[in-house]
Protein backbone atom coordinates (compact mmCIF):
# COMPACT_ATOMS: atom_id res chain seq x y z
CA UNK A 1 0.00 0.00 0.00
CA UNK A 2 2.70 2.37 0.62
CA UNK A 3 3.74 2.02 -3.02
CA UNK A 4 0.72 3.79 -3.87
CA UNK A 5 1.50 7.34 -2.36
CA UNK A 6 3.05 9.68 -5.32
CA UNK A 7 6.25 10.09 -6.24
CA UNK A 8 7.15 13.43 -4.13
CA UNK A 9 8.07 11.34 -0.83
CA UNK A 10 10.52 9.17 -3.29
CA UNK A 11 11.85 11.76 -5.51
CA UNK A 12 11.82 14.88 -2.55
CA UNK A 13 14.82 16.21 -1.11
CA UNK A 14 14.30 17.78 2.50
CA UNK A 15 15.02 15.98 5.17
CA UNK A 16 11.68 14.11 5.61
CA UNK A 17 11.68 12.57 2.26
CA UNK A 18 15.26 11.91 2.56
CA UNK A 19 14.49 9.70 5.94
CA UNK A 20 11.98 7.69 4.00
CA UNK A 21 14.42 7.55 1.41
CA UNK A 22 17.18 6.13 3.48
CA UNK A 23 14.78 3.79 4.98
CA UNK A 24 14.49 6.14 8.28
CA UNK A 25 12.44 3.95 11.06
CA UNK A 26 8.63 5.48 11.13
CA UNK A 27 7.47 4.43 14.35
CA UNK A 28 4.12 4.06 16.43
CA UNK A 29 3.93 4.75 20.24
CA UNK A 30 0.49 3.76 21.64
CA UNK A 31 -1.53 5.66 24.46
CA UNK A 32 -4.42 4.07 26.21
CA UNK A 33 -8.02 5.12 25.88
CA UNK A 34 -10.00 3.99 29.38
CA UNK A 35 -13.61 3.50 30.09
CA UNK A 36 -13.75 6.18 33.06
CA UNK A 37 -16.88 3.92 33.87
CA UNK A 38 -15.44 0.34 34.18
CA UNK A 39 -11.91 1.04 34.91
CA UNK A 40 -10.61 -0.67 31.71
CA UNK A 41 -8.29 0.05 28.52
CA UNK A 42 -11.01 0.56 25.94
CA UNK A 43 -8.75 1.61 22.77
CA UNK A 44 -5.01 2.97 22.23
CA UNK A 45 -3.78 6.08 20.36
CA UNK A 46 -1.13 5.51 17.57
CA UNK A 47 1.30 8.42 17.78
CA UNK A 48 3.44 8.68 15.18
CA UNK A 49 7.89 8.82 16.03
CA UNK A 50 10.97 9.54 13.76
CA UNK A 51 14.27 7.80 14.63
CA UNK A 52 15.11 8.47 18.54
CA UNK A 53 17.52 11.14 19.54
CA UNK A 54 16.81 13.52 16.17
CA UNK A 55 14.93 16.44 15.90
CA UNK A 56 12.36 14.57 13.75
CA UNK A 57 11.21 12.15 16.59
CA UNK A 58 8.20 13.67 17.63
CA UNK A 59 5.32 13.88 15.55
CA UNK A 60 4.91 17.95 15.67
CA UNK A 61 8.40 17.88 14.33
CA UNK A 62 7.63 15.20 11.55
CA UNK A 63 4.30 16.80 10.49
CA UNK A 64 5.43 20.44 10.40
CA UNK A 65 8.93 19.41 8.28
CA UNK A 66 6.66 17.02 5.84
CA UNK A 67 4.31 20.41 5.10
CA UNK A 68 7.42 22.28 4.60
CA UNK A 69 8.63 20.06 2.16
CA UNK A 70 5.29 19.92 0.41
CA UNK A 71 4.41 16.67 0.98
CA UNK A 72 2.59 16.47 4.06
CA UNK A 73 -0.90 14.62 2.45
CA UNK A 74 0.96 11.37 1.48
CA UNK A 75 3.13 11.70 4.67
CA UNK A 76 0.05 11.47 6.71
CA UNK A 77 -1.13 8.92 4.95
CA UNK A 78 2.18 6.72 5.46
CA UNK A 79 1.74 7.18 9.17
CA UNK A 80 -1.52 6.03 8.88
CA UNK A 81 -0.56 2.91 7.11
CA UNK A 82 2.59 2.22 9.85
CA UNK A 83 -0.42 2.78 12.65
CA UNK A 84 -1.99 -0.06 10.68
CA UNK A 85 0.71 -2.48 9.77
CA UNK A 86 2.17 -2.25 13.65
CA UNK A 87 -0.75 -2.89 14.86
CA UNK A 88 -2.16 -5.82 13.20
CA UNK A 89 1.58 -7.37 13.51
CA UNK A 90 1.04 -6.65 17.27
CA UNK A 91 -2.58 -8.57 17.80
CA UNK A 92 -3.51 -6.07 19.78
CA UNK A 93 -7.35 -6.34 20.74
CA UNK A 94 -9.78 -3.16 20.97
CA UNK A 95 -10.11 0.16 19.19
CA UNK A 96 -7.36 1.85 17.52
CA UNK A 97 -7.28 5.71 17.16
CA UNK A 98 -5.39 7.30 14.13
CA UNK A 99 -4.73 10.95 13.20
CA UNK A 100 -5.11 11.66 10.22
CA UNK A 101 -6.28 15.91 9.14
CA UNK A 102 -9.57 16.36 6.36
CA UNK A 103 -7.35 17.25 3.49
CA UNK A 104 -5.45 14.21 3.92
CA UNK A 105 -8.77 12.02 4.55
CA UNK A 106 -9.87 13.33 1.39
CA UNK A 107 -6.38 12.54 -0.71
CA UNK A 108 -6.25 9.03 1.00
CA UNK A 109 -9.96 8.07 -0.28
CA UNK A 110 -9.65 9.53 -3.79
CA UNK A 111 -6.72 7.73 -4.03
CA UNK A 112 -7.84 4.11 -2.67
CA UNK A 113 -10.53 4.15 -4.03
CA UNK A 114 -13.85 4.72 -1.59
CA UNK A 115 -15.13 0.89 -2.29
CA UNK A 116 -11.33 -0.65 -1.55
CA UNK A 117 -11.24 1.27 2.37
CA UNK A 118 -11.88 -2.02 4.17
CA UNK A 119 -10.16 -4.17 1.52
CA UNK A 120 -6.98 -2.13 2.80
CA UNK A 121 -7.21 -1.60 6.29
CA UNK A 122 -8.13 -5.59 6.20
CA UNK A 123 -4.70 -5.99 4.40
CA UNK A 124 -2.74 -5.11 7.36
CA UNK A 125 -4.68 -7.73 9.68
CA UNK A 126 -6.91 -4.92 11.29
CA UNK A 127 -10.60 -5.24 11.38
CA UNK A 128 -11.79 -1.72 9.87
CA UNK A 129 -14.83 -1.58 13.00
CA UNK A 130 -11.90 -1.67 15.35
CA UNK A 131 -10.00 1.62 13.44
CA UNK A 132 -10.88 4.98 14.58
CA UNK A 133 -9.78 8.07 11.93
CA UNK A 134 -9.52 10.66 14.01
CA UNK A 135 -9.32 14.13 12.33
CA UNK A 136 -7.10 16.80 13.61
CA UNK A 137 -7.28 20.35 12.21
CA UNK A 138 -4.55 22.37 11.63
CA UNK A 139 -6.33 24.84 8.73
CA UNK A 140 -9.93 25.06 8.22
CA UNK A 141 -11.62 22.23 6.17
CA UNK A 142 -11.65 23.52 2.02
CA UNK A 143 -13.92 21.18 0.74
CA UNK A 144 -16.68 20.25 3.30
CA UNK A 145 -19.15 18.82 0.73
CA UNK A 146 -15.81 16.35 -0.19
CA UNK A 147 -15.41 15.40 3.16
CA UNK A 148 -18.65 14.73 4.15
CA UNK A 149 -18.12 12.01 0.69
CA UNK A 150 -14.49 10.77 2.62
CA UNK A 151 -16.92 10.24 6.04
CA UNK A 152 -19.00 8.71 4.16
CA UNK A 153 -17.36 6.04 2.76
CA UNK A 154 -15.09 5.61 5.94
CA UNK A 155 -18.62 4.71 7.51
CA UNK A 156 -19.55 2.29 5.14
CA UNK A 157 -16.33 0.25 5.12
CA UNK A 158 -17.11 0.03 9.23
CA UNK A 159 -14.59 2.44 10.37
CA UNK A 160 -15.25 5.09 12.55
CA UNK A 161 -14.34 8.69 13.10
CA UNK A 162 -13.45 11.28 15.85
CA UNK A 163 -13.03 14.82 15.58
CA UNK A 164 -9.34 15.88 18.16
CA UNK A 165 -8.74 18.24 20.32
CA UNK A 166 -12.74 20.25 20.43
CA UNK A 167 -12.42 23.42 21.56
CA UNK A 168 -9.21 24.53 20.85
CA UNK A 169 -10.11 27.11 18.17
CA UNK A 170 -9.42 24.67 15.11
CA UNK A 171 -11.98 21.95 16.20
CA UNK A 172 -15.56 24.05 16.03
CA UNK A 173 -19.30 23.57 16.71
CA UNK A 174 -20.11 23.74 13.01
CA UNK A 175 -17.48 21.07 12.00
CA UNK A 176 -19.25 19.01 14.52
CA UNK A 177 -22.27 19.69 12.91
CA UNK A 178 -21.09 18.52 9.67
CA UNK A 179 -18.85 15.96 10.13
CA UNK A 180 -21.04 14.21 12.65
CA UNK A 181 -18.56 12.24 14.37
CA UNK A 182 -19.07 8.92 16.17
CA UNK A 183 -16.43 10.18 19.16
CA UNK A 184 -15.44 13.73 20.27
CA UNK A 185 -12.14 14.66 22.20
CA UNK A 186 -12.76 17.19 24.51
CA UNK A 187 -9.66 19.74 24.44
CA UNK A 188 -6.87 19.27 27.40
CA UNK A 189 -7.49 23.34 27.85
CA UNK A 190 -11.18 22.26 29.55
CA UNK A 191 -9.81 19.11 31.74
CA UNK A 192 -6.36 20.66 33.08
CA UNK A 193 -7.35 21.35 37.07
CA UNK A 194 -11.09 21.45 36.52
CA UNK A 195 -10.80 21.67 40.33
CA UNK A 196 -9.40 25.39 40.12
CA UNK A 197 -11.24 26.60 37.38
CA UNK A 198 -15.23 25.60 37.77
CA UNK A 199 -16.54 27.63 34.35
CA UNK A 200 -14.53 24.46 32.66
CA UNK A 201 -17.00 22.18 34.34
CA UNK A 202 -19.72 23.78 33.22
CA UNK A 203 -18.35 24.19 29.85
CA UNK A 204 -18.40 20.50 30.06
CA UNK A 205 -21.75 19.64 30.94
CA UNK A 206 -22.89 22.30 27.92
CA UNK A 207 -20.69 19.95 25.58
CA UNK A 208 -22.21 16.60 27.51
CA UNK A 209 -25.67 18.14 26.31
CA UNK A 210 -24.50 18.86 22.57
CA UNK A 211 -23.06 15.10 22.47
CA UNK A 212 -26.68 14.20 23.36
CA UNK A 213 -28.15 15.79 20.79
CA UNK A 214 -25.89 14.57 18.05
CA UNK A 215 -25.58 10.88 19.70
CA UNK A 216 -22.00 11.39 19.94
CA UNK A 217 -19.61 9.77 22.81
CA UNK A 218 -17.06 11.99 24.61
CA UNK A 219 -13.43 11.40 25.37
CA UNK A 220 -11.34 13.54 27.95
CA UNK A 221 -8.04 14.44 26.64
CA UNK A 222 -5.29 15.52 29.29
CA UNK A 223 -6.06 13.89 32.44
CA UNK A 224 -3.25 14.42 34.75
CA UNK A 225 -4.72 14.57 38.18
CA UNK A 226 -6.61 12.28 40.07
CA UNK A 227 -8.99 15.11 41.06
CA UNK A 228 -10.18 15.95 37.46
CA UNK A 229 -10.41 12.10 36.71
CA UNK A 230 -12.81 12.25 39.75
CA UNK A 231 -14.45 14.83 38.48
CA UNK A 232 -14.57 13.70 34.97
CA UNK A 233 -15.86 10.08 35.90
CA UNK A 234 -18.93 12.02 38.36
CA UNK A 235 -19.61 14.14 35.39
CA UNK A 236 -20.25 10.71 33.74
CA UNK A 237 -17.77 11.41 31.09
CA UNK A 238 -17.32 7.85 29.34
CA UNK A 239 -13.77 7.41 28.25
CA UNK A 240 -10.66 9.44 28.95
CA UNK A 241 -6.96 9.91 27.97
CA UNK A 242 -4.26 11.32 29.89
CA UNK A 243 -0.41 10.33 31.55
CA UNK A 244 -2.32 9.53 34.98
CA UNK A 245 -4.23 6.62 33.01
CA UNK A 246 -0.87 5.47 30.84
CA UNK A 247 1.87 7.14 28.64
CA UNK A 248 2.81 6.16 25.31
CA UNK A 249 4.92 3.12 24.86
CA UNK A 250 5.54 0.63 22.24
CA UNK A 251 3.32 -2.07 23.41
CA UNK A 252 -0.56 -1.75 23.95
CA UNK A 253 -1.31 -1.94 27.79
CA UNK A 254 -3.90 -4.19 29.45
CA UNK A 255 -4.75 -2.34 31.89
CA UNK A 256 -3.99 1.79 32.98
CA UNK A 257 -2.45 3.12 35.73
CA UNK A 258 -2.76 2.06 39.34
CA UNK A 259 -3.78 5.86 40.86
CA UNK A 260 -6.13 6.15 38.18
CA UNK A 261 -7.35 2.69 38.56
CA UNK A 262 -8.02 3.46 42.43
CA UNK A 263 -9.82 6.82 41.44
CA UNK A 264 -11.90 4.86 39.20
CA UNK A 265 -12.77 1.98 41.79
CA UNK A 266 -12.71 4.38 44.41
CA UNK A 267 -16.80 4.44 45.71
CA UNK A 268 -16.76 7.55 46.76
CA UNK A 269 -18.43 10.31 44.65
CA UNK A 270 -17.33 14.04 44.32
CA UNK A 271 -20.78 16.19 45.59
CA UNK A 272 -20.69 19.07 42.78
CA UNK A 273 -21.19 22.26 44.01
CA UNK A 274 -23.63 24.44 41.62
CA UNK A 275 -21.41 26.57 39.92
CA UNK A 276 -23.10 29.65 39.05
CA UNK A 277 -21.94 33.06 38.00
CA UNK A 278 -20.48 33.64 42.06
CA UNK A 279 -18.24 30.50 41.65
CA UNK A 280 -14.95 31.38 42.74
CA UNK A 281 -11.06 29.47 41.57
CA UNK A 282 -10.94 26.81 43.69
CA UNK A 283 -14.36 26.05 44.71
CA UNK A 284 -13.60 22.33 43.82
CA UNK A 285 -10.63 22.06 45.58
CA UNK A 286 -13.20 21.88 48.64
CA UNK A 287 -15.36 19.19 47.00
CA UNK A 288 -17.20 17.05 49.64
CA UNK A 289 -16.18 13.80 48.87
CA UNK A 290 -18.46 11.47 50.91
CA UNK A 291 -18.48 7.47 51.47
CA UNK A 292 -21.63 5.88 49.24
CA UNK A 293 -23.39 4.13 51.51
CA UNK A 294 -24.18 0.18 50.63
CA UNK A 295 -27.33 -0.60 50.12
CA UNK A 296 -28.40 -3.88 51.13
CA UNK A 297 -31.32 -6.79 49.55
CA UNK A 298 -33.62 -5.09 51.52
CA UNK A 299 -33.62 -2.15 50.82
Amino acid sequence: MKGLLSCTLRDGTGPVAALLQQGGHLHCAFQPLADLREGGVYAHEALIRGPEGTALHTPDALLAQAQREGILRDFELLCVFTALEQWGALGAPGRLFVNISADALVHGVTLLGSERLGEVVRSFGVSARMLVLEITEHERVSDMPQLRQAIKAVHACGARMALDDFGDGRSSLRLWSEVKPDFVKIDKYFIHDISDHPENLQMLQAIKGIADVFGTTLIAEGIETRDDLRALRDLDIPYGQGWLLGRPAPAPRVAVEGPALEVMQDRRVAVLPHLGQTARPGVLRSLLVVQAPTASPAT
